[in-house]
C-alpha cells in the first residue's frame, strides 16, 4: 500500500523530506492546516493513478473525499499511502489504497448477516404500509363516503314529503329510523375495519421497534469492532472512545480517508509525516467542495476521533477532542488543539492591531488575520480583550458590536459606552452600515466537473444570492440551504485577474450571515473560486500557482466601512489597505 515517490521527484524534493523527517513544524494538524509540498505531491500522483483507470474515474466522479498521508518506513524510506472515504462502487477494498479500520463488507460477517434481517424488517413494514394497511384505509375512507351517502339520499327522501299529507309524521319517523340504523350500521363496520387497521399498525409499530433495536446493537457492535490506535501505542475502540465523552459514534465514523491512513500507518510500522485530505469529482449542491481543492477533516465523525489517533505525534499535545477551526473548541467538549500547520516562513513575524481612530464613543481598529474579534474558548488572546488591556488604566470597558471572522483581517468597531453601542448595533441591524471587503481568488482551473463555469474578467460586476445555513455536522463550516437557509447578498466588482492566476475582487455585502463572503467565493452556485487561503472552504488547491501554495494567511480584507458617528449623526468612513 506504500507508494514511494518516483526518483525525479525526490530529488527535488529532498529538502521537503528532510524536514519532515526531522520533525519539522509537528504533524499536520487535520482541522486547520497549510497541505505540505510532500502532500501536494502526494495528491498529484494519486490523482495521476486515479486517471489511468475509466472504471475508478467513473465511481469517483460523482464526488468523493480522498486523503493521502506522508510516511516515512522503519528504514528510513519516505513514501505515501492514499485513502477515500467511505466506500468506491460499493467498495470498501480498492487497489491502491489503504484498506478500512474494519470491513463490514465481510460477506460471512455478523454486519452483513443482521443488515439482511433489518432489509427483512423494512420489506414486511414496506408490505404492511403499502398493502394491507393503505387498502384498510382506503375501505375505511371508501365507507365514510357510503354512509354519507346512504343518509344524504334519506334525508333527500325526508325532504321532499309535504308537511301537509297525512302521512307526513310516521314517514318521517321512519326515515328517522332508518338514517339511525344506516349510522349505527356503517360505524359498526368502520369501527371493525378500523381495529383492523389498528392491529396492522401494532404490527408495524413492533417490527419497527424490533429493527430499531437490532440497529442500535449492530451500531454498537460495529463501533466496537473499529480498534484504532496512535502513535504512543495506545488502542481503543470508537465506541469506547466516544462513550468515554459521553458521546455516540455518528454513523459512518472511522470510515474517512483520514483515520484509515492513520490507522494503516500504524499497524504496519510506517511513521505519519504530514497529511491532507482534498475533494474528487463533482461539486454537491449544499457543501462547499470543489474538485482538487483541500479540507479539513469533519469534525462530528473525525473531531474525537483524530485527537486520539494523533496524539504522540510529534507537534501533537492533545488533551481532548480538537476544534474544527483554532479557537472553536469540538462541540460541548471545550478542549482545544495547538497550531500545528507549516507557516510561510517570512510571514511568521506578529502582527498587533493598530488603532485607527478614537474618541470618546468609538474606537476603529485594523485587526490582524489570526486574531479573534472576541473571547473564545482557546484561551487565545481577542481583539476585545486586547483594547480593554490597553485601557486598564482608565477602565474603559469596550463593547463589540459586530464582527470579523477570526482569519479576517481590516477594520472593525467598538463602542466605548453603552449608549454608543445600542445605537451602532441598531444600524447593523437595519442594515444602514456600508462595508466593502477585499478578497484574492485563487485561480481559475481546468476542471472537468465545472463546465458551466466562467472566467471572470477585470471591471465585472454581478451579485450572489444564496441561502446559507449552519453545517451542523461541520462545524463552523456553513452550507447552501435552499430549504432552510437564510437569505444572503453579495455584490463584487472584480478589480484584476492577476499574472498568476489569481483574481482581486471588491465584495459588497447587503447581509452579514457566518462566512458569508467565503461561501459566495467558494462555492460552485457562487463564484466557484475559494478565496486563498481559506483553510475552512478550500483556499488551498493541489496544482496551485507560487501564490497559492504558499498563502499563509486568508486573502479576505474589511477594507472600508461606512455608518453613522452615535454622537453626532454624521456618516463617517475609514478605509485601510491590505497589508
Amino acid at each position: 500500500m506504500m507508494h514511494l515517490f518516483p526518483d525525479s521527484t525526490y530529488g527535488l524534493l529532498k529538502k521537503e523530506i528532510a524536514e519532515l523527517s526531522d520533525g519539522g513544524t509537528g504533524f499536520t494538524n487535520p482541522f486547520r492546516y497549510v497541505p505540505h509540498p510532500l502532500v501536494r505531491t502526494a495528491a498529484r500522483l494519486t490523482l495521476d493513478r486515479i486517471a489511468l483507470s475509466e472504471e475508478l474515474c467513473g465511481h469517483l466522479s460523482q464526488g468523493k473525499m480522498l486523503g493521502v498521508l506522508v510516511v516515512k518506513d522503519q528504514t528510513g524510506r519516505t513514501g505515501y499511502l492514499s485513502g477515500f472515504s467511505g466506500l468506491v462502487g460499493g467498495r470498501s477494498i480498492v487497489e491502491g489504497f489503504v484498506p478500512p479500520v474494519f470491513d463490514l463488507n465481510d460477506t460471512n460477517g455478523r454486519y452483513r448477516k443482521e443488515e439482511a434481517q433489518i432489509s427483512r424488517f423494512n420489506e414486511e413494514i414496506r408490505t404492511l404500509t403499502t398493502g394491507r394497511m393503505a387498502s384498510a384505509q382506503k375501505d375505511i375512507q371508501a365507507m365514510r363516503i357510503k354512509m354519507e351517502s346512504e343518509i344524504s339520499m334519506l334525508r333527500e327522501q325526508k325532504a321532499s314529503i309535504h308537511k301537509d299529507d297525512s302521512e307526513y309524521i310516521r314517514q318521517s319517523q321512519f326515515i328517522n329510523a332508518e338514517i339511525k340504523r344506516a349510522k349505527d350500521r356503517w360505524k359498526g363496520l368502520i369501527a371493525k375495519k378500523e381495529e383492523e387497521l389498528s392491529e396492522i399498525r401494532r404490527e408495524v409499530d413492533a417490527l419497527r421497534k424490533r429493527r430499531s433495536g437490532m440497529s442500535d446493537e449492530l451500531q454498537k457492535w460495529i463501533f466496537r469492532q473499529y480498534i484504532v490506535h496512535n502513535a504512543q501505542g495506545d488502542s481503543i475502540s470508537i465506541y469506547d472512545l466516544f462513550a468515554g465523552q459521553g458521546l455516540m459514534p455518528p454513523g459512518g465514523t472511522g470510515d474517512c480517508a483520514a483515520p484509515k491512513l492513520l490507522e494503516h500507518a500504524y499497524r504496519n510500522g510506517l511513521k505519519p509525516l504530514a497529511m491532507g485530505e482534498f475533494w474528487y469529482g463533482r461539486s454537491p449542491e449544499t457543501a462547499v467542495r470543489t474538485h482538487g481543492h483541500f479540507y479539513p477533516s469533519c469534525t462530528s465523525k473525525c473531531g474525537p476521533l483524530l485527537a486520539f489517533m494523533t496524539s504522540g505525534l510529534e507537534g501533537h499535545v492533545l488533551q481532548g477532542p480538537p476544534p474544527a477551526v483554532a479557537g472553536t473548541p469540538y462541540p460541548g467538549v471545550g478542549m482545544s488543539l495547538p497550531h500545528t500547520s507549516l507557516p510561510d516562513p517570512s510571514q511568521t513575524e506578529t502582527i498587533l492591531p493598530e488603532v485607527i481612530y478614537e474618541d470618546e464613543w468609538i474606537v476603529a481598529v485594523e485587526k490582524p488575520s489570526g486574531m479573534p474579534s472576541v473571547p473564545g474558548l482557546d484561551g487565545q488572546t481577542s481583539l476585545l480583550e486586547w483594547l480593554d488591556a490597553r485601557d486598564s488604566d482608565t477602565g474603559t470597558v469596550h463593547e463589540a458590536v459586530h464582527r470579523l471572522d477570526m482569519d479576517t483581517s481590516g477594520i472593525i468597531l467598538f463602542a466605548k459606552n453603552r449608549n454608543a453601542a445600542i445605537n451602532l448595533r441598531k444600524q447593523f441591524e437595519e442594515h444602514t452600515v456600508r462595508k466593502t471587503y477585499m478578497a484574492r481568488l485563487c485561480p481559475t482551473e481546468d476542471n472537468r466537473f465545472m463546465p458551466e463555469k466562467h472566467d471572470l474578467k477585470t471591471g465585472e460586476t454581478g451579485s450572489i444570492d444564496l441561502p446559507l445555513s449552519a453545517d451542523y455536522d461541520e462545524r463552523p463550516r456553513q452550507k447552501v440551504d435552499k430549504m432552510q437557509g437564510k437569505p444572503s447578498l453579495t455584490l463584487y466588482e472584480v478589480l484584476s485577474v492577476n499574472t498568476d492566476g489569481t483574481t482581486d475582487i471588491l465584495f459588497h455585502p447587503h447581509t452579514g450571515r457566518t462566512h458569508q463572503l467565503r461561501v459566495h467565493a467558494a462555492h460552485t452556485l457562487g463564484l466557484g473560486r475559494p478565496i486563498l487561503g481559506d483553510l475552512l472552504y478550500g483556499g488551498h488547491a493541489i496544482d496551485g500557482t507560487e501564490s497559492s501554495t504558499t498563502a499563509s494567511r486568508l486573502y479576505l480584507h474589511a477594507c472600508s466601512i461606512t455608518f453613522r458617528h452615535p454622537a453626532t449623526d454624521q456618516e463617517i468612513t475609514f478605509s485601510v489597505e491590505m497589508k
